[in-house]
């Protein structure tokens, strides 16, 4: 365990992240490939370029970061390592997650895994009060359902599983 928290510094916690970021919008970009209609990628692509250009930036600025520590002769202490170590299976948590609420969207509609969703984030983020954990996420879920479907005509998901019943 001693030698894989030596190895899992905050340096290669951060460049993790930022390379999962890239892998997943690179991932993106090819599904998005097969779009026929120019205007389905207009918002799309630039945004895409923006994380390929911030891409080496980030890595340049953490290598620089843990240059200056180094020559600084900076020791991390235990609490700093811990506390990265949380914030880094959060944001794993949070990663996870979100992914998976995509692709559970589409099986089971967007009201039931946002209500799914949101709680389990709320708490994986710090959110202790029972009370907020079930309200908001309803809450949110019907605003924005009335909002996309009636306000805006805009039909979210109701799932696989859910279509034949609603």
């Amino acid at each position: 365990m001693g030698k894989l928290r030596n190895i899992l510094t905050p340096f290669v916690h951060r460049i993790i992240v930022a390379t999962s970021i890239l892998i997943f919008t690179l991932l993106y970009l090819f599904e998005i490939s097969s779009l026929k209609n120019a205007q389905d990628k207009l918002l799309v692509n630039p945004v895409i370029w923006i994380i390929f250009l911030l891409y080496p930036i980030i890595i340049w600025q953490e290598w620089r970061e843990k240059r200056k520590k180094e020559t600084t002769h900076e020791a991390t202490n235990e609490a700093e390592s811990e506390a990265s170590s949380r914030l880094s299976k959060k944001v794993f948590l949070f990663m996870i997650s979100t992914l998976l609420y995509l692709v559970l969207m589409n099986y089971i509609g967007f009201i039931i895994s946002t209500i799914a969703f949101m709680p389990f984030l709320m708490w994986v983020l710090g959110t202790s009060s029972k009370k907020i954990l079930i309200i908001l996420p309803i809450a949110t879920t019907v605003v924005l359902y009335l909002l996309f479907n009636n306000l805006l005509g805009i039909p979210l998901p109701q799932g696989i599983i859910l279509q034949g019943v609603l």
